[in-house]
């Protein structure tokens, strides 16, 4: 479908949708729900098809030209995905960072555990011992002593019964210790704090953490630490994460705290901190539920550990503490990033140029060719460039100079026949004048367009001192455009022999340049036959072209190969190596010898052709001498249809060349 009529379809489906929309909801809205959801649906559809519709027209407005188009494709191919593959780095980043937090988190909790388990165990030995513990202890921790399961010794904080709850807890969570976020439990006033029980024998003891342990986990783990309940008035919205099976607690950012009041609030204040050592990560470790010191119920149902560290603390932990591994470190991520960004700059600054150069000289063709349009034919397009874009420019000043000359000629003689004659000439001129002739080939030719400009072409040309090419087409149609199109085929593929392009390769690049015009479809048939004197061999490669010919020794050999058209969808041509002996003569013609017809409509056709072929031949010019008399007897004068082109090529064994029997 082309892009128009797309365009008009959308639009079209948008006001159906619309009507439809409105219709139903007019008729039956007020009285189903269904309809009514219906009524809405059909019209969101054609919202969404007029917005999709608008940005499709704006788009193509937009990117019309081609640098627009070029700048475009580059800034979502080469620009757009370096922000994101970066934004992409950052959250990852900042992702590893929390996850980086809640591991020095987790493990000052566990190491705080841990030191209050030991301090334990230490005094129910020595109270089992006989030793009477002292009735007030300094420090951090705070014990009370059981005996029978009464408590012996202690103060209004500790539960006058053991705590049985406790142990059947800690003993769940001991195969574990090192990654369990230790669930907290609270005292009478409701604060949380850590607790663990030793006992034997009847005898207890119970710890508890009695300082501010938020303080405490920040100073051990290098991170600020806010223990928050469930019901703590303080206490922002989180997000929850579930990955791998785990919950995790997101503390957000929230934009009206200032880093003084996010100081007050973990308890951190820090006189005018630099930007390295502000806040900047936020992360969040739930444990829970907060259960009651005394009997284990649930006082809330759970303790929010809101964690907060500067890049500095991440810095300290994650990387290595010798100067020689982290000097090799950064010297090795700033040189690749150094080279990265030097071949990006690179990318760039070429991009740049491509853009600008090609968008600037399709500007100057598209300008040229407009008016050109308009009939000013003196119009040329200064050539600076030296690829393709400047051979395309080239031969644009070389079309526009003939048409001009043409036009000129025309309008001089004011006369139909001449400018035809102009053409013809023009056309013929394409062809070659001077045949190579040497002690190793001779060559014979005919060409005569059915109309004043044919779609036929042929051409010889000479690789080296040992090689030649024999290029023989067939464009479709007559005419003028035809000649054009035959001039434009010549001029490309003279181009591409002078590169010393394989066969095939120069078919498939004529034939996309075939299959480029839009305007009208055409193909082209077309052989291409590689000589080489020296090895006496001939290579050939046909693109739906006629087969060719071989005579020797007065017998006729069919040369057929199968092979897709210049300008059809298939790229397969069929090729083959043929040994030449001297006096061979190979023959190559176009189809317009084959179908010219006699009175009764009947086609010359290959059986008769190979019959006129068929004989003695001294010289490639009484092979074309004798089959061009053949097909002029059949046809018994009658006008031709279709152009007429021959090549007969009469190979001579030379001193150098050694001739064997064909081989394909």
């Amino acid at each position: 479908m082309k892009p128009r009529s797309t365009a008009r379809s959308g639009l079209l489906l948008a006001l159906v949708l619309s009507v439809l929309g409105v219709v139903a909801y007019l008729a039956f809205g007020s009285d189903s729900p269904l309809i009514s959801w219906l009524c809405k649906a059909l019209l969101a559809a054609a919202g969404v098809v007029l917005i999709l519709w608008l940005l499709w027209k704006a788009a193509r407005i937009a990117l019309w030209r081609v640098g627009r188009r070029l700048a475009f494709s580059y800034f979502l191919i080469g620009i757009l995905p370096i922000p994101m593959v970066l934004l992409a780095v950052l959250l990852n980043g900042y992702l590893l960072a929390g996850y980086f937090l809640g591991h020095l988190y987790r493990d000052a909790l566990s190491g705080l555990h841990h030191d209050l388990g030991l301090e334990v165990e230490e005094r129910l030995i020595r109270w089992g011992r006989g030793v009477e513990p002292a009735e007030a202890e300094e420090g951090s921790f705070s014990f009370a002593y059981y005996r029978g399961g009464r408590k012996a010794l202690g103060d209004d904080r500790f539960p006058d019964a053991w705590p049985e709850w406790l142990e059947g807890i800690e003993e769940q969570g001991s195969s574990s210790e090192r990654e369990r976020v230790f669930d907290f439990v609270a005292l009478p006033d409701g604060s949380p704090t850590l607790a663990t029980t030793a006992s034997r024998a009847g005898l207890g003891v119970l710890g508890i953490f009695q300082g501010e342990i938020d303080r405490e986990l920040a100073r051990r783990g290098d991170v600020w630490v806010a223990l928050i309940r469930a019901d703590d008035p303080r206490k922002d919205s989180r997000v929850r994460l579930q990955l791998l099976g785990h919950e995790y607690a997101l503390q957000p950012l929230s934009p009206k705290r200032t880093f003084e009041e996010r100081a007050e609030f973990f308890g951190s204040p820090i006189e005018n901190p630099s930007w390295w050592e502000r806040p900047f990560i936020w992360w969040g470790e739930l444990s829970g539920p907060l259960r009651d010191l005394a009997d284990g119920s649930n006082v809330s149902e759970y303790v929010a550990a809101s964690l907060n560290g500067p890049l500095t603390t991440v810095y300290r932990h994650l990387f290595s503490t010798s100067a020689e591994v982290d000097t090799s470190v950064w010297i090795s991520l700033i040189a690749i990033t150094g080279l990265l960004s030097s071949i990006y700059a690179l990318a760039i600054l070429m991009a740049s140029f491509m853009i600008f150069g090609l968008s600037r000289a399709v500007n100057r063709l598209s300008r040229a060719t407009e008016a050109v349009r308009r009939g000013e034919f003196s119009t040329r397009i200064p050539v600076r460039r030296r690829d393709q874009v400047g051979e395309l420019q080239r031969s644009f000043n070389e079309m526009s100079a003939d048409l001009e000359q043409l036009v000129t000629a025309v309008a001089q003689k004011e006369t139909l026949e001449h400018e035809l004659e102009i053409a013809r000439n023009l056309q013929e001129s394409l062809l070659p004048v001077d045949l190579p002739s040497s002690e190793a080939v001779e060559f014979a030719t005919l060409f005569e367009p059915s109309a004043a400009i044919g779609g036929d072409y042929f051409d010889i040309l000479r690789l080296d001192e040992e090689r030649l090419v024999v290029v023989i087409a067939d464009v479709s149609g007559h005419g003028l455009s035809t000649g054009l199109r035959m001039a434009m085929l010549k001029a490309a593929l003279v181009i591409l022999v002078e590169e010393r392009k394989e066969p095939v390769e120069i078919f498939r690049r004529l034939s996309a340049m075939v299959r480029a015009e839009r305007e009208r479809r055409w193909f082209v048939t077309s052989t291409i036959a590689v000589v080489d004197f020296r090895r006496g061999e001939m290579e050939l490669t046909n693109a739906g072209h006629p087969p060719t010919y071989l005579v020797r020794d007065g017998e006729v050999e069919e040369i057929l190969l199968q092979g897709n058209p210049l300008g059809a969808l298939g790229e397969e041509y069929g090729h083959c190596r043929v040994a030449l002996r001297s006096g061979d003569v190979v023959t190559w013609l176009s189809d317009g010898l084959i179908e010219a017809t006699d009175e009764r409509g009947e086609p010359f056709g290959y059986e008769r052709l190979r019959a006129a072929l068929r004989g003695p031949a001294a010289s490639a010019a009484e092979v074309r001498n004798r089959l061009v008399a053949a097909a002029e007897r059949h046809a018994g004068g009658r006008p031709t249809e279709d152009d007429k082109t021959l090549v007969a090529m009469c190979f001579r064994r030379s001193p150098t060349t050694s001739g064997g029997d064909p081989k394909r």
